[in-house]
């Protein structure tokens, strides 16, 4: 089975083996979207979150809602990686 690993926020880096999400458009980008919300995403379906330099940008209240939304596509016992 092949593993779903998601690259929030990527911008202009490119990570072999995930799915790119940013709403910057670049050639490498799979989903034009922005990251607070993945509805292409059914529940518990990814297997790792990573993402870098952008969750800084939500306020507290944004971020509650963004971290449910996140833990809603995690598989149980995914992995999120958040670098801020």
């Amino acid at each position: 089975m092949k593993k779903i690993n998601l690259h929030l926020g990527c911008g202009k880096r490119y990570l072999p083996r995930y799915i790119h999400i940013d709403i910057d458009e670049y050639p490498h980008i799979d989903y034009n979207h922005d990251i607070k919300t993945l509805p292409m995403f059914s529940d518990k379906s990814v297997d790792l979150i990573y993402t870098c330099g952008t969750f800084e940008y939500f306020d507290r209240y944004e971020a509650i809602n963004i971290l449910k939304e996140w833990s809603r596509v995690l598989k149980p016992r995914g992995i999120l990686r958040i670098s801020v």
